[in-house]
């Protein structure tokens, strides 16, 4: 069984299949496709069928050459889609907590991790290869520059309606696929969400929330002849926490709860006869620390001891108890959650440009690999 990597949804040939002519007589509008995107699509005619209305042999053989799609929000899915498995992450977090540029260094460095398993990491359709490239990849890595914030769902050509999709290669004997879908903060912030085009977020396998300290008062005092000032802020990061837990619903997503910039905290180390300055000056701590990339797994034990630490740390940064404790307020469960603490750049930003010492990632690959690491994949040995 796999999923859909628009919607999430679960599917397998068992009940339903659907395809699309690859070269289609007639384009028209999908109304379906249409409202799971949250824009309009035009596309040829989706076949659907559905196993307790077929007559013939199953599964339907197309006669002419097709892509298979997504029953349920007919998105054209890769070829062979249905022979691997997917795991599928939402990003969420306010305006400017990073997500974009955690993507494309996330992606980078997860090649870099795979490559030393003698193992690729690679787009896995012709609108990921564009998308890594145009958007997330030669703005940062070429360009040097600072990349632009996810455009809102409602804008047109809004780029976040469709799914980033990478092939991870074969792992315990079966291909598997990363989707990300990255959100825009603003939407998150004003609460401007709702009905099918969002209910991905609850049949997620594990939601990404970045929390940036910088958006805390005090740490950005301490900061100010430490770091570069940031260009701009995001929001209340417990506002866009309520409306994503309102999103998750009865959905049982993993959570990761990332402290992002974490390079802006560590510079805190500096700053002598504070409070501060004590906490992050302890070189013993996880925190202080980047693993990540030595081992050749996701280190269980490494992770529940920086899990403890930054849990500590967003306590101190007042984060307030819906982060801290992580239960849903629709169930009553607590979620299965863990805390992270990254830095995708290592400095914080000069402008718009990066900082002289380049791109120095810390801990960027940990919550993707804790997810993964459940099915056995991005695993030594497997």
């Amino acid at each position: 069984m796999t999923k859909c990597p628009r919607c999430f949804s679960s599917l397998t040939t068992d009940d339903a299949v659907a395809w699309v002519d690859r070269d289609p007589a007639e384009v028209t509008v999908d109304p379906v496709a249409s409202a799971y995107a949250g824009r309009e699509v035009r596309m040829g005619r989706v076949k659907v069928a559905r196993r307790n209305e077929w007559s013939g042999s199953w599964p339907p053989v197309p006669d002419r050459a097709c892509d298979p799609a997504c029953p349920v929000c007919h998105f054209v899915l890769p070829q062979h889609w249905y022979y691997g498995s997917a795991t599928c992450i939402t990003m969420a977090g306010a305006r400017a907590t990073g997500k974009t540029v955690y993507i494309a260094v996330l992606i980078k460095q997860l090649q870099r991790f795979a490559a030393r398993l003698n193992r690729e990491v690679f787009p896995a359709n012709d609108e990921t290869v564009r998308r890594f490239r145009d958007e997330y990849e030669t703005p940062l890595f070429t360009e040097r520059g600072i990349l632009q914030p996810t455009p809102r769902a409602s804008l047109h050509g809004s780029y976040q309606h469709d799914p980033l999709i990478f092939n991870l290669g074969e792992w315990a004997g079966r291909r598997r696929y990363l989707v990300i879908r990255d959100v825009a903060g603003e939407d998150l912030e004003a609460a401007d969400v709702g009905g099918v085009a969002w209910e991905f977020f609850s049949r997620a396998d594990a939601v990404l929330f970045m929390f940036d300290p910088l958006c805390v008062g005090e740490v950005a005092n301490q900061l100010r002849d430490l770091v570069p000032p940031p260009s701009s802020l995001g929001g209340d990061p417990r506002q866009v926490l309520h409306t994503m837990t309102n999103l998750i619903g009865n959905g049982s997503p993993k959570l990761a709860v990332i402290l992002s910039k974490f390079d802006a905290l560590q510079a805190l180390s500096a700053v002598e006869a504070s409070a501060w300055g004590q906490v992050m000056g302890q070189l013993g701590a996880a925190y202080n620390r980047d693993p990540s990339l030595l081992a050749r797994g996701y280190d269980e034990n490494d992770g529940q001891g920086l899990h403890e630490e930054v849990r500590s740390l967003l306590t101190k940064l007042d984060a307030g108890p819906a982060l801290t404790t992580m239960v849903n307020p629709v169930t009553g469960h607590q979620y299965e959650h863990r805390f992270f603490a990254v830095s995708a750049l290592g400095a914080s930003p000069e402008g718009e440009k990066l900082s002289d010492r380049g791109i120095s990632p810390f801990r960027v690959t940990d919550p993707v690999r804790w997810v993964l690491a459940a099915d056995n994949v991005m695993m030594d040995g497997a």
